[in-house]
């Protein structure tokens, strides 16, 4: 059979790659969800941190300045080293550093709760964030070779897990520690214990959709375009500053500009994390229909719309309509963004994981502190404003993404 280097566009279908290919092991959806699973109990480690801070106050008599350096010491060593995790996959497939990380992530964070001292429990955060990170860019990199052709949806089932694991994180800590006391984080163990044993015995299966001698040899047609990546990253960065922008100022806005109680306005949150779940489960889908940059588009215009709304909205329940409105257009391109960026770096899948799914999204996190002083100076609705802009950032970010990638 011959095999002719054809243009694939990454605007409309960049993650329908129809390329021949007799040797790559056949689709398994299992496989997909099997990645989502195992993302769902790495991430529940990173979410859960969070909800043990007020506990590790209450206890153990913390200042708040120590325990939140042990979230930013475990987000810091997450984001800086998942990049050298997807090196060394993209060097050498090495799927069971998704069970190892899943595992030490696990034993980490038992540790926060057990460790007698402020040492300690500081090394066994920065442990479950390297075990984050070491899961990350396999699991990225794995969650689009299973998909097979339909690379948006596998991403979107990858992506649905780490939210499931953030969302469901903070619960189980805080069942955990309210029937057990602080001993309670030992149960992280036994989720990330029985996953890690389930990925092990799976690593020959998940090795053959690695294996560069099972790929294609029309796979060498294609260059890596790291151009084309980073336009996709910059994009992806815009909504990771969006998101965390509405986890920390959404309900700051309930209560000082609404007139809430403090804690109506945080639950409001798990109502956003639910329905960002919803987007990304449908980015696969809204991905087929039009395109990964189209998506992007869209989303983030609808995203600076509904905030102009929101900042200048008196009513509670307009309020609450558009708070799940933000949720669902700020995540649905997410899953296909992702998609979009390893298709134009086709040999190193596991660094465009790792990118995309650290150090990208601790962009987020490093710009919250900046909306802060302006809400401080210039008032919450003013810092919804800079998200709008933030958003009209990715759009314009988006529209310089090249429409084809180049082939060798």
């Amino acid at each position: 059979m011959s095999k002719t280097p054809h243009s694939i566009s990454t605007t409309e279908d960049s993650e329908n790659l129809s390329r021949p290919n007799l040797n790559k092991p056949k689709h398994d959806r299992r496989y997909s969800y099997l990645m989502m699973i195992a993302h769902l109990c790495d991430d529940l480690n990173q979410g859960a941190l969070v909800a043990v801070i007020p506990f590790l106050v209450l206890h153990n008599g913390y200042s708040y300045a120590e325990v939140t350096a042990l979230l930013l010491a475990s987000n810091a060593a997450s984001a800086i080293i998942q990049p050298l995790f997807g090196w060394l996959g993209d060097k050498k497939p090495r799927p069971w550093l998704m069970a190892a990380g899943i595992f030490l992530a696990g034993v980490g964070m038992a540790g926060v709760g057990v460790l007698p001292n402020y040492p300690l429990i500081m090394a066994s955060a920065m442990l479950s964030g390297i075990g984050v990170a070491m899961f990350h860019p396999e699991g990225g990199r794995l969650g689009n070779l299973t998909a097979g052709e339909q690379k948006g949806k596998g991403m979107s089932i990858f992506a649905v897990g780490g939210k499931l694991g953030f969302t469901f994180g903070p619960l189980v800590a805080t069942a955990a520690i309210t029937l057990w006391g602080l001993p309670g984080t030992l149960i992280f163990i036994i989720p990330s214990t029985l996953c890690a044993a389930i990925l092990l015995s799976q690593n020959k299966a998940l090795l053959s959709y690695s294996n560069p001698d099972k790929q294609s040899s029309d796979e060498s047609l294609y260059q890596d375009n790291w151009v084309g990546f980073g336009f996709v990253m910059g994009a992806i960065s815009c909504r990771s500053i969006m998101y965390y922008a509405f986890l920390s100022f959404i309900p700051l806005f309930l209560v000082y500009n609404l007139g809430q109680e403090e804690a109506f306005a945080s639950s409001v949150i798990s109502l956003f994390a639910l329905v960002c779940a919803v987007g990304t489960i449908a980015s696969g889908w809204a991905g087929q229909l039009l395109g990964a940059k189209k998506l992007i588009i869209v989303s983030y215009a609808c995203v600076a719309i509904e905030v102009v709304i929101f900042a200048f909205n008196g009513s509670l329940i307009v309020a609450l309509i558009l708070i799940a409105f933000l949720a669902l257009t700020c995540d649905i391109s997410y899953p296909s963004a992702v998609a979009m960026g390893q298709s134009f770096v086709p040999h190193h899948l596991g660094m465009a994981s790792g990118l995309s799914f650290g150090v990208m999204v601790c962009i987020g996190g490093l710009m919250t502190p900046v909306f802060g002083l302006i809400g401080d100076y210039f008032g919450l609705q003013v810092v919804m404003l800079c998200v709008t802009a933030i958003a009209l950032l990715g759009i314009i970010i988006t529209l310089f993404i090249p429409k084809n990638r180049p082939m060798g």
